[in-house]
């Protein structure tokens, strides 16, 4: 995993050295929109200058689609399979379903996963997990997140009875009422209990680059 990071770390550095090398020039936001983002997600204005930067560059049109993010996390992970993760981060922040992410959705996105308090950082985990936004996690749900994470780094079929294994530790851990799926409370209330698994709960938030604010989206 900490391998993984630190290559991921060093491919973000090395993409944002190359866009800021060859598009020096890019349009800001216009200054009344810049201080509306800058009150709404505590960034600074040169955070919200680069990271506006780096997305026109990558997305050009303005606003982003699925396959925008598998190009980048096949850039990030050239031996990984990043489809299925780029999906569900994707649809994570696609708040209104219309299968696009202008750079307001991206940015608020982030608020949550950067500047967000525990409980933001949290609520946004669980809404990744709930792939269906029912407003609870089921186990096929948990596999499917959990096994896209894999994916991405190493090939989750290889370790496939470790994914079941942590599996089926968040749920015998998380699922207080034994209904066989996790609500928001349970969820909320478990992660701040048990340290593994939030610590489970928080590849996520690694895997998106969370010390990585200056660098990437």
């Amino acid at each position: 995993m900490q391998r993984s990071l630190r290559k991921m770390r060093e491919s973000i550095h090395k993409i944002t050295e190359s866009i800021e090398e060859e598009d020096k020039h890019s349009m800001y936001i216009f200054p009344e929109q810049l201080s509306t983002l800058i009150w709404r997600t505590g960034f600074s204005k040169d955070e919200i200058r680069r990271l506006y930067r780096v997305f026109k560059q990558l997305c050009p049109r303005g606003c982003a689609i699925t396959g925008d993010l598998t190009f980048v996390y096949t850039k990030l992970f050239p031996l990984g399979e990043p489809t299925r993760y780029a999906q569900i981060v994707f649809n994570s922040f696609d708040r209104d379903g219309d299968g696009i992410v202008n750079f307001s959705d991206l940015l608020g996105a982030m608020t949550l996963i950067i500047n967000g308090n525990v409980d933001q950082k949290l609520s946004w985990i669980f809404r990744l997990y709930d792939l269906n936004g029912d407003g609870c996690i089921t186990r096929q749900e948990m596999l499917i997140t959990i096994s896209a994470v894999y994916e991405i780094m190493q090939g989750a079929q290889i370790i496939q009875p470790i994914i079941d294994s942590q599996v089926d530790r968040f749920f015998e851990k998380m699922d207080a009422d034994k209904d066989g799926v996790i609500s928001r409370e349970e969820f909320m209330s478990g992660c701040k209990n048990i340290y593994c698994t939030f610590h489970l709960a928080l590849q996520i938030l690694h895997l998106l680059g969370q010390s990585e604010r200056r660098k990437f989206w």
